[in-house]
Parts: C-alpha cells; sequence; structure tokens
C-alpha cells in the first residue's frame, strides 16, 4: 500500500493565478459582491470607508446592487459563484471586486 500525504494548509501545486494587481485604485470603479453571510451591511460599509480615504476618485457598485448569496436561483437571477454574475460586473464598468463575506 502507498499512501501520499498532503499537507492540509493550500494547494499542492500553483495551476492558475489571479488576475494582476491594479497599481492602485485611483479613479477605478469597484463592485461588491457578498455571499450573504455574517453582516454584509456592518463589513461592505467598513471596507468603502477605509478604501475611499486612501483613494477618494474611487467609486464603489455596493453589494446591495448585485444578487447574493450561493447556488443558482434559476429563472434568470444569478448567485454570486454563478457564470453570469461576470457578465454584470463587466456591464457595470468594474476595474476590481472585493468578495465577502466568511461565514
Amino acid at each position: 500500500m502507498i499512501l501520499k500525504v498532503y499537507k492540509p494548509t493550500g494547494a499542492i501545486e500553483v495551476r492558475q493565478t489571479f488576475a494582476s494587481r491594479l497599481p492602485d485604485l485611483h479613479g477605478k470603479t469597484i463592485c461588491e459582491l457578498s455571499n450573504g453571510a455574517f453582516e454584509a451591511s456592518r463589513t461592505f460599509a467598513y471596507m468603502r470607508e477605509v478604501l475611499k480615504s486612501r483613494f477618494p476618485t474611487a467609486k464603489f457598485v455596493p453589494y446591495t446592487e448585485f444578487p447574493h448569496g450561493h447556488g443558482s436561483k434559476g429563472g434568470g437571477s444569478y448567485a454570486i459563484d454563478d457564470d453570469g454574475i461576470v457578465e454584470m460586473v463587466k456591464l457595470r464598468g468594474c476595474q476590481a471586486v472585493i468578495t465577502g463575506n466568511a461565514a
């Protein structure tokens, strides 16, 4: 018998990287997407406040203007983990996205 033991703290091999980081958020449109967990109204408001203090020309599209939660809702509506949300984000002109929150 051969057993393979993997470190449970993360990926074994990076196969895909995230999008390149923006150099800054000045003048950028930032969309917020919520999974519907842990007081999004408080955490997104706080993040928005902190980011606006550092990048006053940034524009925010709040999480309340997008569907939230997990799983397909059917009937043409989307949750944040559906592919259709990408098109919604593009239509709003977002150059950055903040997703949250943890449960």
